[in-house]
């Protein structure tokens, strides 16, 4: 119910009125049919809140908790409970052009603590509005749209996680916006400068190139902004396929002004896939990443790419006679990544079996079974598998 009363709008396309408790028509995503759509379904703009501070400020968060039973080559490597994340966000309408969010995170148990979003949204037209401050990338679907409670299995996607390091979250500025060219057509945008990542994408991990390794450059490292960009197409409301890039300097090349290195470049491109039918979901995403690294030092890989698939079936609609709206989701994925495709090794491939069970559409039981296929640098194979039971819920 809560869901239905109040939508949390990051993107400013819903301008929320709480005074009055209505929202301005003017800023409503139609699709077919005169539904509303958020910016990015699962996004910012598509969260549930359960209180409200004062006369305008809205407060609300997500909980998550696992159990991991995983096995490599027969080996146990992790049997544990893990509170994995305690998230809160905010949002405020300060006037009605203005609003600021934030989303404070916790991780294992407290032991990471972050502010994975603090932005404040200036709308100058709905098609064309400001945004600044900690802002979450919009490089692939994925890292808009990464809640536990809005997924459908336990584990991230491969791609998503290390290839594009989700959760993804960059000091810059930038606008964003959307506009429908015809009724049922919509387009989206958002374009920001950032600080970039940092030279750790090629120092900070024993394993080699990764590219999580160099994030949270919150101070940029070479006075050099990078830049961010996503384009999303939406012919039909069930449909969207879009295409984001970063892309800018990760090193330092001058200190004090005096060069010392090469300017070098950080390239990601995705392309992300979206597609509801019936009771079917299909979604995806691909990625690929070319690293400028010094020539010199040959151990470093230079190319990187990844994607991943999936289909959902939703089933069993109020099979449960004590939970009229509860629903059931049958889930197969698969992905890949490859660190070095110049090579053969260094590799990873996922195959995941789920089913969960959503007793409200805002919370939700996971039940998963994955299996690995690992390759190292010296292209040997190792075999894991794991079950993965997980609870996550908006509140």
């Amino acid at each position: 119910m809560v869901r239905q009363l109040v939508k949390f709008s990051l993107s400013g396309l819903m301008a929320l009125s709480v005074l009055a408790g209505d929202i301005e028509a003017a800023d409503i995503e139609s699709g077919e049919g005169g539904e509303s759509r958020p910016f990015v379904r699962g996004g910012g703009s598509d969260k549930p809140f359960i209180a409200q501070l004062g006369r305008r400020s809205m407060i609300g968060g997500y909980s998550e908790v696992h159990f991991r039973y995983e096995r490599e080559e027969g080996v146990t490597e992790e049997l544990l409970f893990e509170a994995k994340r305690f998230n809160l966000f905010t949002f405020t309408p300060v006037s009605e052009r203005t609003r600021v969010a934030a989303e404070l995170e916790f991780e294992e148990g407290g032991e990471e603590i972050k502010v994975e979003l603090a932005i404040l949204d200036f709308e100058i037209h709905p098609s064309f509005t400001f945004r600044g401050g900690i802002i979450l990338s919009p490089l692939g679907r994925f890292n808009l749209s990464h809640d536990s409670p809005a997924n459908d299995l336990t584990d991230r996607p491969l791609v998503s996680t290390r290839i594009i390091p989700t959760t993804l979250s960059e000091a810059g500025m930038g606008f964003y916006g959307a506009f429908n060219p015809a009724p049922s057509w919509r387009i989206t945008y958002e374009a920001y400068g950032v600080n970039g990542f940092n030279t750790d994408v090629l120092t900070g991990d024993p394993d080699g190139t990764r590219i999580p390794a160099g994030k949270g450059n919150f101070e940029d490292n070479n006075t050099r902004p990078a830049f961010v960009g996503r384009l999303a197409v939406s012919p039909t409301a069930p449909l969207e396929i879009a295409a984001s890039v970063h892309t800018g300097p990760y090193n330092s090349w001058k200190v004090e002004g005096l060069r010392v290195d090469n300017k070098r470049d950080l390239t990601i491109f995705a392309l992300d896939w979206d597609y509801s039918w019936r009771r079917f979901e299909v979604l995806g995403e691909y990625a690929g990443a070319w690293i400028d690294v010094p020539r010199e030092t040959p151990i470093f890989a230079d190319s990187q790419r990844g994607l991943y698939g999936q289909v959902n079936a939703h089933f069993g609609h109020g099979w449960i006679a004590t939970l009229p709206n509860s629903k059931l989701t049958g889930v197969v994925r698969y992905g890949a990544v490859d660190f070095d495709t110049d090579v053969d090794g260094d590799s990873q491939q996922r195959l995941t079996l789920g089913l969960n069970l959503r007793p409200e559409e805002d919370t939700v039981f996971k039940l998963d079974y994955q299996y690995n296929w690992l390759r190292d640098g010296f292209n040997i194979e190792a075999r894991s598998a794991a079950v993965l039971f997980s609870a996550a819920t908006y509140f």
